[in-house]
């Protein structure tokens, strides 16, 4: 395994998928990591948290698949140095016909990925579509290591299955699939329902939770500044709860790795 693909994926709209993806992408380029932003979202939104220069950003995925520019040209420097290939301002027809190319080739990114030849232990981060969509499919079936985001309200709790089921279906038969793990976003202590549905979701995902985000006023303001979270406001709530989260991300995806290179001496003892 020479690259580590994440998408991070929601089984509803509105829960903050794209902030927590950008902002993980700044979080693991900033410890070192070699990472590569990858927008599978037509919303092409993720520029607007990482790309050095966003408006430079409407071209990129859907015109290097359909060959009308080569890959060479759709990647962008993004935040720590991390690298974006944004999804690109398409037009209802050809996001139509790529969507139609990606149903025909279901394993399309993950071959493309491989061609890349990217170096050695990069984190290649995907920006999705939430619920159901070729997008989902293709970026499960390229996946080493899923990040779900939720809220703490009762549709995503209500939702969380549709994902479930879909990370059942394409990711975690593979034996390349590291596993799951789950952030809880927009947490707020003061709000009692908020925390009643958070103590659910707490007790449901232990201890696939990867972490925390509580309802920060750094996040909005960061996304108006056009910078990350780290950036704009280090000493904040949402810096510190972006840091626990990329730590639990790279421990859980080495601990996974582990034990798939070194499986335990129990399943090596020969049948007696």
């Amino acid at each position: 395994m020479t690259m580590v693909v994440i998408p991070v994926i929601s089984s509803k709209g509105g829960v903050g998928k794209t902030t927590i993806a950008a902002n993980l992408c700044t979080a693991l380029a900033q410890r070192g990591r070699q990472v590569l932003a990858i927008d599978l979202d037509p919303q092409n939104a993720l520029r607007f948290h990482i790309a050095n220069e966003p408006q430079d950003c409407d071209s990129g995925l859907v015109e290097a698949a359909t060959g009308l520019i080569p890959w060479a040209h759709t990647i962008r420097p993004a935040s720590a140095g991390a690298m974006l290939l944004p999804f690109g301002d398409v037009d209802d027809e050809r996001q139509i016909s790529f969507e139609q190319q990606l149903a025909r080739h279901p394993g399309w990114l993950a071959e493309t990925l491989q061609r890349f030849g990217l170096p050695e232990g990069t984190l290649v981060l995907l920006d999705t579509p939430p619920g159901a969509s070729v997008y989902l499919q293709q970026a499960l079936r390229a996946a080493h290591f899923g990040v779900v985001t939720v809220l703490a309200d009762a549709g995503s709790f209500a939702t969380l299955p549709i994902v479930e089921r879909m990370i059942g279906k394409y990711a975690s038969p593979r034996a390349d699939y590291l596993g799951t793990g789950y952030v809880v976003n927009q947490v707020d202590p003061g709000k009692r329902l908020n925390n009643d549905v958070f103590e659910m979701l707490r007790q449901r995902l232990r201890p696939e939770l990867l972490g925390v985000l509580h309802l920060d006023q750094a996040v909005p303001e960061a996304l108006a500044s056009a910078s990350p979270v780290q950036r704009y406001a280090p000493m904040s709530q949402a810096a510190e709860d972006f840091s626990s989260c990329t730590e639990r991300v790279l421990e859980r995806i080495e601990t996974a790795r582990q034990a798939a290179a070194f499986p335990s001496l129990r399943t090596m003892e020969p049948n007696r």
